[in-house]
């Protein structure tokens, strides 16, 4: 028996969170033969600038990618498992899937806050945004995603 369309979209976002540390592992060891052999960069046209801007956003990079697997998840129950139109804005679905569905307030919380953070990395607008850590963000979509049923 196949799992539930909840247990594989659950899977993708955990999934996200284990390729940004390898990504981050990546990087590590990148920097290690870096150190050994400098040209291996500008042997294919790009600078050390590169890997600056490389490794400034590779945490940002996975975090509103995790997060867009947990919209596509809510916005694919909202569509398919409520017949609903998904075109709602996205702080709308998570607040009528929190109450429809009994999420409790501190995941409802916890989710919005990984919201404001991911529109802070795309859109810089807004400002009440606090960093929310991507492990933490895992597990609040996850938590969220836990109070759905099993298929749809």
């Amino acid at each position: 028996m196949r799992p539930g369309k909840k247990t594989d979209r659950a899977e993708r976002v955990k999934s996200v969170e284990r390729q940004y540390f390898v990504a981050d592992k990546a990087r590590e060891s990148l920097e290690v033969a870096l150190n050994a052999h400098s040209a291996l960069l500008t042997q294919i046209g790009l600078s050390a600038a590169d890997l600056h801007a490389f490794k400034s956003k590779l945490l940002d990079t996975y975090f509103i990618r995790l997060f867009a697997e947990f919209e596509t998840a809510i916005k694919d129950y909202w569509k398919n498992g409520l017949n609903e139109d998904p075109r709602t804005r996205i702080m709308d679905v998570i607040d009528s899937l929190a109450a429809r569905r009994r999420v409790l307030d501190s995941v409802r919380v916890n989710v919005h806050a990984a919201r404001k953070w991911r529109n802070k990395l795309v859109h810089e607008d807004d400002s009440d945004a606090i960093e929310v850590e991507i492990t933490r963000a895992r597990s609040s979509f996850g938590k969220f995603l836990g109070f759905l049923p099993d298929d749809w």
